[in-house]
């Protein structure tokens, strides 16, 4: 029985944002990974400790705002227009339009062609209405009571009712004008908070613009109470487990969305959405995607789960707290029950030698109170092998413990080689089939999941630096600097190499041809099954995908 998964997962200013730059767009269409957490799990640089950091990493993984190639993100700096926009309709996972903009707004042509479609999708929705003149003003800033008003607007498509009298929660609550009527709805349901000008006055400087940081906890606080209140009916789950498991890692992008609704269904029995942290302070944070709920609910045979993350310190605090631990699974728990998730995939990493019993109290007592509901859970753990099982980095992950507890032990069995390192295959199958003779060797094989890479790195050799790419960039580059690329026999990864700017390039990666030797040697080694990371590419991998499915229908 082979199994394949698709992952899918204080009082501060108000908050809105976007990004410093022009175009906000997904690269996803250029293939470079830039947005979302980049395969070595690097974020922003430049957010520590800002109240809106923990909001802003959620958003990048849920790929609602880009990560650029210098990593910053500049939260003190006012949004634009249009990245705010752009943060908007992703957020609310407005479909493009494809209306022309020069329609609406007579700057249209100052909009980006990667914008267009989503600006269009706002302003058909009804949430943006444009400066006066007719003029979009992409580069001009969103003042406090605009972000607010935008999102009341929205609100007010599901049905609440502006009262202005909410506005006197603040002390210049009469400045606030009288378009701004939808913003009260945000202040009602107390999504926006104000800013202490005074003692004990709060004023909420409607006029002020809005920061990027401001614009993330927002949007955050937004996606919340939505999910909190507007969610769809639960999942109607199928009753038992398909022979046969395919599917990936996934973030709730446009693209990735876009790829489900073309090849899902044909493609895969299980679907693994992300959507949920564990923040430092030992709460869950997080939000459902509605558009991939209803998918769900469209294709009762596809098994849908939800993905909790802590990417290492300081996430996994919680840890060290057997309150925190009890209080994260009620929420989890509450999650499940009202979406109605077959189960939970916890990715849990970087755990210290100095946790593994924290660790392994945590994931039994998630298992007992998961499995107490009728739903499952697997866990996301690093590759070990028998000759490493004693090394510090995996001694947190004990794989005959863990296997008699969890549903399914997923193996992350990529990133060998990586940017600040020398260049080199990202998952070697000589590597895979280690993990996997280890892992079978202390746990039932059908539990075992090998997770695989669909992306690549190109290095540059001059200082070890690499950028990040889906399989179709590195196809792409390849493409683009006249290198061939060949299949490498011995790690079955593609590799190419080229020189530009007197430097030489070298591109590691795993492209559909080597993913079918991963599937083969998951069946032939008798285990539960493959996942793969993130769904968000080209169409080179749907077609393996596809006819390894349905020789298992």
């Amino acid at each position: 029985m082979l199994v394949v998964i698709l992952v899918i997962l204080g009082n501060v200013p108000l908050a809105l944002a976007s990004s410093s730059s022009s175009t906000s767009s997904s690269a996803s269409s250029s293939g470079v990974i830039t947005s979302g957490p980049l395969p070595s799990g690097i974020f922003f640089t430049d957010i520590s400790g800002n109240y809106s950091e923990y909001d802003i990493v959620e958003l990048a993984q849920a790929d609602i705002i880009p990560v650029p190639s210098d990593l910053l993100f500049h939260p003190n700096q006012p949004i634009t227009r249009l990245n705010f926009t752009d943060w908007v309709s992703r957020a609310l996972e407005l479909p493009p339009s494809t209306k022309p903009l020069s329609a609406t707004f007579k700057d249209a042509s100052q909009v980006p062609s990667a914008d267009q479609g989503l600006v269009a999708a706002a302003v058909q929705a009804g949430l943006i209405q444009g400066e006066p003149g007719d003029v979009f003003d992409p580069s001009g800033v969103i003042t406090r009571a605009q972000a607010a008003t935008i999102f009341g607007r929205y609100l007010e498509s599901k049905g609440q009712q502006p009262n202005t009298l909410y506005f006197q929660v603040f002390a210049d609550g009469n400045t606030i004008p009288a378009w701004a009527a939808p913003a009260s709805i945000l202040f009602a349901n107390a999504l926006v908070h104000g800013e202490v000008c005074g003692q004990p006055s709060v004023c909420f400087e409607p006029n002020q613009d809005t920061t990027r940081a401001q614009a993330a906890t927002l949007i955050v606080r937004v996606l919340s109470y939505l999910t909190a209140n507007y969610h769809q009916p639960p999942l109607s789950q199928p009753t038992s487990t398909a022979p046969f498991l395919m599917g990936m890692w996934d973030s709730t992008s446009q693209e990735a969305y876009a790829n489900l609704t073309t090849y899902g269904a044909a493609s895969i029995n299980w679907l693994v959405m992300g959507g949920y942290d564990i923040l430092p302070d030992g709460t869950l944070s997080g939000f459902d995607s509605e558009e991939t709920l209803q998918w769900a609910a469209a294709h009762p045979s596809v098994q849908t789960w939800v993905m909790v993350q802590a990417l290492g310190a300081p996430y996994i605090n919680f840890l060290s707290s057997p309150s925190e631990q009890e209080a994260i699974i009620q929420s989890v728990v509450a999650v499940v029950q009202r979406a109605g998730y077959a189960g939970v995939n916890f990715d849990i990493e970087e755990v210290p030698a100095s946790e593994a019993s924290a660790y392994l109290t945590f994931i039994t007592n998630a298992a007992n109170a998961l499995h107490a509901i009728g739903a499952k859970i697997s866990i996301d753990v690093v590759p070990e092998t028998a000759s490493s099982v004693g090394d510090s980095w995996a001694l947190a992950y004990n794989y005959p413990a863990l296997g008699s507890i969890v549903d399914y032990l997923c193996m992350m069995v990529y990133d060998y080689h990586y940017p600040g390192g020398a260049p080199g295959p990202i998952s070697p199958i000589s590597d895979d089939e280690s993990a996997i003779q280890y892992a079978i060797s202390v746990m039932p094989a059908q539990k075992v999941i090998l997770g695989v890479a669909n992306y690549g790195y190109i290095w540059n050799t001059s200082n070890d630096s690499a950028i990040g790419y889906w399989e179709s960039g590195m196809e792409n580059e390849a493409a683009l600097h006249d290198a061939t690329i060949t299949n490498n026999s011995e790690y079955e990864e593609s590799t190419f190499t080229y020189t530009s700017g007197g430097n030489t390039f070298v591109g590691w990666f795993v492209d559909a041809t080597d993913i079918a030797y991963r599937l083969d040697l998951a069946k032939e080694m008798g285990i539960g099954g493959v996942i793969a990371w993130r769904m968000d590419y080209g169409n080179d991998w749907w077609s393996v995908w596809a006819q390894d499915l349905a020789t298992w229908h």
